[in-house]
């Protein structure tokens, strides 16, 4: 949009902006701070400072210089002087009648003026108007006004129309000549203006040759009217047009302005024939003006602290609030609420096509204020946390003790393809018949939902020991699909809370590779690893307050004979072991692995039974020693004394080594004692002193020493 300074300065006081210094002058960055972004600047002695600004595609209000001048007087809390216009426009009816025949047309008024033949133009209008004296000034009034307030309008040559008015829609594709001599097809759907033989205007977008004004013209039509946007916009972008009042209308224009619009029009029009001695006067001969309904009074009621706490300015005064949002045209009534103060606004009319509540209120007052006002600081929350639901609830408990056990939480796709699907029917007959399948997917690698976790964990298990790491241990929250052998019933009362249908919420785990990540020795073996597993399983379960034990189990997924159900007392939640042959093979996995999985909705249903115990996931520091014990003597017992010894922090003992050469009498026997705080991360120094002080202990009680 161009924007003439000089134009704006008629309507409210503007801070100095001198031609040679008008990019950089206080208005200009006012318009950028506005979001009314500058640009390009133009400066001469007889036009002034024009600034072209980009203006946003639903505030058809800064289109024109009284919106962006609101605009101003909001933030600079000063008036402004509303253009001089006619008293009146006419009592008495247009000789031509006007039909409205579609609701496209929310308001069409139509108002019949003489004008003097060779009508000149103001000088006041003319500097504001590119090329001056190229159309009829009749036209060149009707571009100032629009620029001016904001309402298209278009001027027939009134001995041009033949009958009555109409508008109405196109009800096949048209064919037209345009004002700048060009033929158009109209595609059907477009809102026309008719008279009683023809077509004399497409709304909105471009008036027709056979009705427009000429220098000779001395009776016109002037059409002001409100057509639906998204019609135009389809009509203009179908016929390849865009006019300054397609883009107008395309972005709303004021359903209460055409009054204004054409009473500022009559009283220019008077002075223009009035600049000629002599000459006739330009006067109204008729008024007339059809709407489908009055313009919506709508109404958002606020409370005055939510500014301040969205704009996190706790001394925002009412008077600022009000008086701005009265400056940008909202009607404002204020009310107590308890301590606080509640504004109700009237959405002014040329503000109803993006002012629809509480946030957009705050988009304008921010806007007013500033947001360089806005100290840049979090402030204080004050909300009330929602409770967590089961599933969260288990989450939070269970994530200590896999992180304490060395576990990281990693994310898996919810797809994956038909050749992994083929992968899991080879290992179950009828798997491929429980997936769930995705008809439109974008991907091959997305054509089917998950059925089981086992596969992405295979596959990120086996990525990690070809990137190095000794030690990959991971687990997932995560959710899996299966179709129901029965159809389950979509009554929410017939069905349990957690229950979705399709759906399972899962936690599922897997390693492999060795335990930990030292070098120094050998791998775990399976059975060790298998064990270390399972002690990593019973805690969960145990920190969820539920009875560990193991069943048989036949997952189709995991390895025939070296598997296990999870249990919580007696009720089966899951399920581990070692991943089956066939998914390692797939999936590049040279060594094997192990894999978990706990039914959330079981988990949820059967926990809690016993107190849950909370689990530390602070790091762990192991330290292992080996030990001389006499052949006739138990390395179980030898847990206990360590045990009993109540070292500070000592968390587990386990035998991880037993080695007897054949001419000694004792035994070499290593243990690994595993460290642990559950309120903070240890130092190595106090697990050397815990050891100094068990070691010491062992061989002066139980004659126990290092081998």
């Amino acid at each position: 949009m161009k924007l003439h300074v000089r134009m704006l300065e008629k309507l409210m006081e503007l801070p100095e902006c001198p031609l040679d210094t008008a990019g950089s002058s206080p208005l200009r960055h006012t318009l950028d701070d506005l979001g009314l972004e500058v640009k390009g600047v133009e400066a001469s002695g007889d036009r002034g400072v024009v600034f072209t600004i980009e203006t946003l595609a639903n505030r058809g209000d800064h289109l024109y210089t009284l919106g962006v001048a609101r605009e101003l007087s909001a933030r600079s809390l000063g008036q402004i002087s509303i253009p001089t216009v006619a008293g009146q426009l006419s009592d008495r009816k247009t000789s031509v009648l006007v039909k409205r025949a579609t609701d496209k047309c929310s308001r069409y008024a139509l108002l019949e003026m003489n004008i003097p033949n060779q009508m000149p133009l103001r000088n006041d209008v003319a500097v504001f108007v590119d090329e001056p004296g190229k159309r009829p000034a009749i036209v060149d009034l009707l571009n100032y006004v629009q620029l001016e307030l904001g309402q298209p309008m278009h001027a027939f040559d009134a001995s041009k129309v033949e009958g009555e008015i109409t508008i109405d829609c196109a009800t096949q594709v048209e064919e037209i000549e345009a004002l700048d001599g060009k033929s158009y097809k109209v595609p059907e759907g477009s809102i026309l203006i008719r008279d009683r033989k023809k077509i004399i205007a497409v709304a909105g977008v471009i008036g027709c040759s056979n009705s427009m004004v000429t220098e000779s013209t001395t009776k016109v039509c002037i059409e002001a009217a409100v057509f639906e946007p998204v019609t135009v916009r389809k009509t203009a972008r179908a016929m390849g047009l865009s006019t300054d009042a397609s883009y107008a209308f395309e972005r709303g224009v004021d359903p209460e302005g055409i009054a204004l619009a054409l009473k500022r029009l009559v009283y220019l029009a008077g002075g223009s024939a009035g600049a000629v001695k002599d000459a006739g006067g330009a006067h109204v001969l008729g008024y007339t003006y059809v709407e489908a309904a009055p313009a919506e009074k709508r109404k958002i009621r606020v409370l005055l602290s939510y500014f301040k706490d969205q704009l996190n300015l706790p001394r925002l005064e009412e008077l600022e609030v009000v008086t701005r949002f009265k400056n940008l045209g909202y009607g404002v009534e204020v009310a107590a609420s308890g301590k606080d103060r509640e504004l109700t606004l009237t959405v002014p009319s040329w503000r109803l096509y993006d002012v629809a509540g509480v946030d957009d209120l705050l988009e304008d007052i921010a806007r007013a204020v500033s947001l360089n006002r806005v100290r840049q600081e979090l402030p204080a929350l004050q909300y009330d946390a929602p409770a967590k639901n089961v599933l969260e609830s288990i989450q939070e408990t269970a994530r200590p003790a896999l992180r304490g056990a060395g576990f990281i939480e990693v994310i898996t796709r919810g797809f994956y393809s038909a050749t992994e699907v083929n992968l899991l029917e080879s290992l179950s007959r009828g798997a491929a018949a429980r997936h769930v399948a995705v008809k439109n997917s974008l991907e091959a690698s997305n054509s089917h939902m998950k059925l089981s976790n086992v596969i992405d964990l295979t596959r990120i298990l086996a990525a990690n020991l070809k990137r190095g790491v000794l030690a990959p241990k991971i687990y997932d929250y995560t959710r899996v699909f299966e179709l129901p052998k029965e159809a389950v019933s979509d009554d929410p009362k017939q069905r349990d809370a957690l229950d979705y249908n399709y759906e399972r919420d899962v936690l599922t785990l897997a390693s492999a590779g060795r335990w930990t990540e030292s070098e120094w020795r050998k791998g775990e073996s399976l059975e060790d690893h298998s064990r270390l597993f399972k002690g990593v399983v019973a805690a969960l379960i145990k920190s969820l307050g539920g009875v560990f034990s193991v069943g048989k189990s036949d997952e189709p997924f995991l390895h025939p004979g070296m598997q296990a159900s999870i249990k919580m007392g007696r009720n089966v939640v899951g399920f581990f072991g070692v991943i089956h042959p066939a998914i390692r093979e797939a999936y590049d996995l040279k060594v094997p692995g192990m894999y978990g999985e706990l039914d959330l909705r079981l988990v949820a249903k059967f926990s809690g039974k016993t107190e849950s115990v909370a689990v530390s996931d602070f790091p762990i520091i192991s330290r292992d020693m080996t030990l001389m014990i006499d052949r006739k003597d138990q390395a179980g017992r030898v847990l206990r004394l360590i045990k009993d010894a109540q070292v500070p922090a000592l968390k587990e003992t386990r035998i991880v080594d037993d080695f007897l050469k054949p001419e000694e009498s004792f035994r070499r026997v290593t243990y690994r004692i595993v460290f642990q705080s559950a309120d903070r991360t240890l130092k190595h120094e106090e697990v050397d002193a815990a050891m100094t002080t068990l070691l010491a202990e062992l061989k002066d009680k139980h004659s126990i020493g290092l081998a």
